[in-house]
């Protein structure tokens, strides 16, 4: 978006001499006298952890390694407690399983409950945790711009201290590429203000790094990019302290595109690369030709100066995402760029990326075995078996890609995580040698994370309902029915999604509006994989929970959920209620077109408040730490306007990346999106009071785009801290938009309808039985998908049993574009006692049968 070596690599350090023992509270001498305790380095860093996470339990946690010892322990030792391992790193996951299995202490990227007794919980004799898989990888590039582009050292060393804890053994590390490059490029002759404009910024570095831009968002000044290498040198070495391989970039061969326009050397065959996006590529020097020697050499000394060490792990993908190999033999260099890479670090593996068709058999041929890390990036979370590849033998590691651009929505694989035991145990028999984190944002959903975590530690089967217990108990320190019941909801539907997307399903509401919108971006997947009225009655559990158990309420851990629950609540809602205000649109009923649109609108409001009392959905928390990326006045507005532009446009104009980072936050929609659809509504509302419809749409289009490209070079200050009782403004917006969640309710699970097949003949039949609950009125909606011809609606009935019950007779039409698409059907009594009620549509096709879309019903009242 991997044997032998690989336990090393896991460890990244060096082991201790087999059978030797070192402890921190060893206080004798050979002569039997007592001296001062002198702490190990590595058991030291373990001790500073526990002081950073968990300070009450200074002093109460001790540390052992003895590298003969192939598990790891904890006992208690009456007010404290002691770990025992083969390794610092080991060490300390196994405290982070302590917090977890035993102390009850919940961590997260969205908040920790961390409430620990003076006398530490004891555990019942000695615990044994297993040693768990030779590697734990996290990050890939676009992680490190999506979610932690403006991170300081303090929230880094946050961070990192996480990661420990859960188990990771590697992990990329990109801050401080930009002096690496600096000081390459100038050292080859390059000028120095041509390696400054080649540098981007930090939110757009991860394409950088993978080959696909150049100098985006830049140019960045001198003390970003010092600051920059030494919060690099800070994230290595603190990854070094605790065992950690921190997984550098490797030499693939790029270079500015005009490097060879501006530096004569002949030995050099320099491969343009084309655009990615809209954007120019950087070129990519032959592996094979006889330059690259002495070039990669150039890249591992600047980087190794930046960092000052080497590492065992670096990445580096050739031809990502559409890169040309031109006349290069893949395989061949795949083996010069190993053996330059061998040559700077002889003990290295290169860590690549699988992923959209790489890396290629014929770069893995050029690869040698043992030295050879893959990153299977999975982005499919349905339950099936997702572990099983084979990379032509080479190690490989299982990784989750739920997120993509850090798109805000609840979503995860809690069945695939929970039953994922017997497909990873086989897929060692294929070169699995470990799992990692790959989501572009990482920062959501911790759920779907806390399950991965227990996955990572277990070898079993994991009981859903069992783990969401113990879930409540330790993210919220209680876990009361309604909770359970909510929580249960959630892992049966959102969380349990029924076909591979890319990420969560996201909210129109995200997206540039028009009447036809399903999604915000380009690459997501339209449509809803789940029941929503799971979701809603989730939300109504968590209220309830709420009013039963009012201190839930001061849990951080659990107003983030809840606030997260109710932000996908009015988000998600928000397509059927443009339904309706579509409904109001195609009848021409002006009044009911202003009600039902600010209603829409109102869905953002509403959402926008709730968001604003949690600090973790506050756009202002976004900009600050964009600002304190910088010193200068003119390098924090650098910073604002490109941490402004990556969440909208993406780009300088507007592209096929326009809201791929969509985020709902509070501000940003209010801002941001809301002026979008405002603009949106009032444009068909002209056309409704009688402007052509050209001109209002292309009127509409000017303006959105204005508004679009203006967001990130405007100055605002965004609060920076949450305000609202979420609670409150919950039960608020449950009363406004009362009418439209019971219509969810009483409608289909799935919004996108009934499908229909013109070729199937007319009329079209469907099965209606369950979601006609009382009487009423009832509107059907068509709504074509594909196919060479439209259809036309001629009469839509509905029938109780054989008796004909409702009828609307109109034409109607639904193509590419739609006319009176709306049939209204009044059920004037309810039957219980019969086999179906079933609605028939007299239909045929506007220019033959290939033609086929869905059909949606729903209760619109009395």
């Amino acid at each position: 978006m991997k044997s032998v070596f690989l336990y090393s690599l896991a460890t990244g350090i060096a082991v201790l001499p087999l059978g030797s023992l070192t402890s921190c509270h060893d206080s004798s001498n050979k002569a039997g006298k007592t001296k001062q305790a002198v702490s190990d380095p590595a058991v030291k860093s373990a001790e500073d952890l526990v002081a950073r996470i968990t300070p009450s339990a200074k002093g109460l946690v001790q540390f052992k390694l003895n590298a003969a010892q192939k598990d790891t322990t904890v006992a208690g030792t009456g007010k404290g407690i002691i770990i025992t391992a083969p390794s610092i790193r080991e060490c300390i996951r196994g405290y982070g399983r302590y917090l977890r299995d035993i102390a009850g202490v919940h961590l997260s990227w969205n908040g920790d409950r961390i409430k620990l007794p003076k006398t530490l919980p004891q555990p019942k004799g000695t615990v044994h945790f297993d040693k768990e898989w030779p590697v734990c990888h996290a990050y890939n590039y676009c992680t490190l711009s999506y979610t932690y582009p403006f991170n300081s050292w303090q929230q880094w060393e946050r961070e990192l201290d996480f990661l420990a804890l859960n188990g990771f053994s590697q992990v990329l590390v990109t801050a401080g590429l930009e002096k690496t490059w600096q000081q390459f490029l100038t050292g080859l002759g390059y000028p120095q203000d041509k390696a400054l404009a080649f540098i981007p910024n930090p939110a757009f570095a991860a394409w950088w790094n993978m080959g696909n831009l150049e100098g985006h968002g830049g140019p960045i000044s001198q003390g970003v990019i010092d600051r920059e290498a030494e919060l690099g040198r800070n994230i290595v070495s603190r990854l070094k302290e605790m065992g950690m391989t921190p997984v550098l970039q490797g030499y693939v061969g790029f270079l500015p595109d005009d490097f060879g326009k501006t530096v004569a050397d002949k030995e050099m065959n320099i491969v343009p690369q084309g655009g990615w996006c809209s954007f120019n590529r950087p070129a990519v020097l032959d592996p094979t030709c006889a330059a690259f020697p002495r070039i990669a050499e150039a890249w591992y000394k600047a980087l190794h100066k930046t960092y000052g060490t080497t590492t065992t792990a670096y990445g580096g993908d050739l031809f990502h995402e559409g890169g040309r190999s031109g006349n290069i033999n893949v395989t061949n260099a795949a083996k010069a760029v190993q053996a330059a890479m061998t040559k700077a670090s002889p003990d290295s593996t290169w860590v690549i990326q699988a992923w959209g068709g790489n890396p290629s058999g014929a770069l893995l041929d050029g690869t040698d075995p043992g030295k050879t890390q893959v990153l299977a990036l999975t982005l499919n979370m349905t339950p099936a078996d997702k572990a099983t590849r084979n990379f032509k033998g080479r190690p490989y590691v299982w990784c989750e890609l739920a997120n993509f651009g850090g798109n805000t929505g609840l979503y995860g694989g809690l069945p695939l995580l929970s039953g994922m035991d017997k497909s990873l145990n086989d897929a060692k028999k294929t070169g699995l040698i470990g799992m990692g984190i790959l989501s572009e944002g990482v920062a959501t959903n911790p759920l779907h994370y806390d399950m991965f975590f227990e996955r990572i530690g277990r070898t079993d089967h994991i009981d859903i309902p069992a783990f969401l217990k113990g879930y409540a108990e330790r993210r919220y320190g209680s876990a009361p029915k309604e909770i359970l019941e909510g929580l249960q909801l959630l892992a049966d539907s959102i969380y349990a999604p029924n076909r591979a997307q890319e990420g969560c399903t996201e909210s129109i509401i995200c997206g540039r509006p028009f009447w036809g919108i399903r999604k915000a971006s380009t690459w997501s997947s339209a449509g809803r994989s789940y029941d929503f009225r799971k979701v809603l009655a989730a939300a109504r559990a968590y209220m309830k929970a709420v009013e039963q158990h009012p201190e839930l309420m001061k849990e951080p851990t659990f107003r983030y959920d809840f606030v997260d629950l109710m932000r996908q609540i009015l988000t998600d809602s928000a397509y059927e209620q443009l339904q309706i205000v579509r409904e109001a649109f195609d009848s021409k009923d002006v009044e009911a077109y202003k009600k039902e649109s600010a209603k829409f609108l109102q869905l953002m409001e509403d959402a926008d408040d709730i968001l604003a009392t949690e600090p973790q959905f506050l756009l202002g928390r976004w900009i600050q730490d964009a600002r304190n990326k910088g010193k200068t006045p003119e390098e924090k507005d650098n910073m604002e306007r490109a941490a402004k532009m990556l969440i909208s446009t993406w780009s300088n104009s507007i592209s096929g990346l326009n809201d791929y980072s969509n985020r709902q936050w509070a501000g940003f929609i209010r801002d941001f999106y809301l002026p979008r659809w405002q603009l949106f509504f009032d444009s068909q509302l002209r056309i409704l009071q009688g402007t052509d419809a050209g001109k209002a749409n292309k009127d509409y289009q000017d303006a959105v785009h204005k508004h679009e490209l203006g967001f990130s070079g405007e100055r605002k200050a965004y609060p920076v801290t949450p305000k609202g009782d979420a609670a409150a403004l919950a039960a608020k917006a449950f009363v406004h938009h009362d009418a439209l969640f019971k219509s969810i309710e009483m409608s289909s699970g799935n919004v996108e309808g009934l499908p229909w097949n013109l070729e199937s003949g007319s009329p079209l039949s469907f099965n209606v039985t369950e979601y006609i609950k009382k009487p009423g009125t009832y509107t059907a909606r068509f709504t074509w998908n594909k196919g060479q011809s439209a259809l036309k609606i001629h009469s839509v009935a509905l029938y109780e049993g054989d008796k004909l019950v409702a009828e609307d007779k109109h034409e109607g039409w639904t193509g590419q574009d739609n006319r009176d698409n709306v049939y209204t059907l009044k059920l004037p009594s309810y039957r219980t006692n019969l086999d179906a009620y079933t609605l028939k549509a007299e239909v045929s096709g506007a220019s033959g049968t290939q033609s086929q879309g869905t059909m949606s019903i729903r209760f619109t009242g009395k």
